[in-house]
């Protein structure tokens, strides 16, 4: 069931990423953002951040703690580009008589960009008597 989760979660991590290269981008203000792109010559036209992390706590009374953090800057402030996709994912479990797992995990993404798509997504479980299962995923677009 471990590895099902796991596959779950890649597969829902990649899947964005992949499709951030179709399609368009509908303009609220032509002029501005034109301006923006032409800037942008030479520049990369997307980012892409994945942070993904698994945790567990399976033997009786066993403990564990997991933080994790990407910093997307979008590099110097002459080059940034124009498109940001984040996906923050993580999977907690806490599988034993009395046991514990805690999981952060911080994004921040770069700043300056026209369209930033974010994903998130978690699981946590607590399993078994006295078990506890604390997640926290945070996923934050730059300002």
């Amino acid at each position: 069931m471990l590895r099902v989760s796991i596959a779950a979660l890649t597969l829902l991590a990649g899947v964005p990423a992949a499709a951030q290269d179709r399609g368009g981008m509908p303009m609220n203000h032509e002029i501005t953002e034109l301006g923006q792109i032409e800037a942008n010559q030479g520049c990369p036209m997307s980012s892409t951040s994945v942070t993904v992390g698994v945790n567990n706590a399976m033997a009786g009374g066993s403990s564990a703690r997991q933080q994790l953090g990407t910093f997307g800057g979008g590099g110097s402030s002459k080059c940034r580009p124009l498109v940001s996709t984040q996906v923050v994912a993580g999977a907690n479990l806490a599988l034993g008589r009395g046991s514990s797992a805690g999981q952060t995990i911080n994004a921040q993404g770069p700043s300056g960009v026209l369209a930033t798509n974010t994903y998130t997504r978690g699981y946590n479980l607590g399993y078994g008597a006295l078990s506890s299962a604390n997640q926290r995923l945070v996923n934050q677009t730059g300002r």
